[in-house]
């Protein structure tokens, strides 16, 4: 059986599968991990993500600051264990864009929905979660728009088999 990712029709959230996000990991530069861990595993919006001398890391969270995010409220996002061995990866790159245009390329990925990174992550952390208020905070989201938009784009499973990935990737 092959798998194939969620093809969204207009107006709909679009994810990556998980082959795709290993392909992602697989390719990716060593300095560009990072970054690309904060979007599609812990889904930051992309302005957000480049912001990182307003993020930092302490005792296993991360703190996305006020004047990161986009809601102008700081979070804080627990790590999974491990994790910050992502973090020390992140930092400010140029030419960020076409790096991840690079990227998409070379993991053979040729549809690429609006948002589809963060909207992978963000389906992903409310399975892990089975809690909207508590993911909702995670991604400085509240519960009815996490609901909206993200409910049952990805399995159980499916989500098991993406936080798995990231654990094999450090």
């Amino acid at each position: 059986t092959v798998e194939k990712p969620y093809r969204p029709s207009l107006n709909e959230i679009g994810t990556l599968s998980n082959r795709q996000v290993q392909a992602l990991i697989d390719r990716c530069d060593d300095d560009l991990l990072g970054h690309l861990w904060l979007c599609l595993c812990l889904g930051l919006r992309r302005a957000e993500a480049t912001k990182v001398d307003k993020l930092t890391c302490r005792d296993n969270y991360l703190i996305v600051g006020a004047e990161a995010a986009k809601t102008k409220t700081r979070r804080v996002i627990p790590l999974l264990s491990g994790h910050t061995s992502y973090w020390q990866r992140v930092k400010s790159l140029p030419n960020l864009r076409k790096r991840i245009e690079r990227l998409k390329r070379e993991s053979g990925i040729t549809a690429w929905p609006r948002n589809c990174m963060r909207h992978t992550a963000a389906s992903h952390w409310l399975n892990y979660y089975q809690d909207e208020a508590k993911a909702a905070l995670h991604l400085g989201h509240s519960p009815t728009m996490l609901h909206r938009h993200y409910k049952a784009l990805v399995t159980r499973k499916e989500s098991e088999e993406f936080f798995a990935l990231w654990e094999q990737a450090r």
